[in-house]
């Protein structure tokens, strides 16, 4: 395994447990991370990026993926997966995702992801984001 998988593997372990803190310390400081289908969503820098996660999964119990496919080329992995959204109410949310993750140093430098927001949103309690538009 080579460390930029290695590094990628351990993103999501902490992602699986919301450990925000430690998802930070993945990221160079000037990481992007891009959420396809939300344009407006981009944010740049360590300090976005935790702002942007404890908003979207911060009330989530757990965030449980599974790996599909991982290809690697350089400094560049993409990921097939999917993640399981654990909220403390109960609630299920089940998305598959395909993404592309940059390395610089050994940290992630980009983070892309591409989703289907119909598929999210609808397994979502109202509770969640309730200032987004559903439709």
């Amino acid at each position: 395994m080579s460390p930029n998988e290695e590094r990628l593997r351990h993103l999501f372990a902490d992602l699986e447990r919301i450990d925000i803190a430690a998802l930070i310390a993945h990221f160079t400081d000037d990481c992007v991370y891009e959420d396809v289908p939300v344009a407006d969503a981009t944010v740049v820098g360590p300090a976005a990026v935790r702002a942007k996660l404890e908003m979207g999964i911060g009330m989530l119990e757990s965030l449980p993926t599974t790996i599909h496919e991982l290809l690697e080329a350089g400094d560049t992995i993409m990921v097939e997966r999917t993640e399981v959204w654990h909220h403390r109410t109960g609630e299920r949310a089940t998305l598959r995702v395909a993404a592309v993750f940059k390395f610089r140093d050994g940290k992630i430098s980009l983070w892309r992801d591409y989703w289907d927001m119909r598929t999210l949103f609808a397994q979502q309690p109202v509770s969640w984001l309730p200032d987004v538009p559903r439709g």
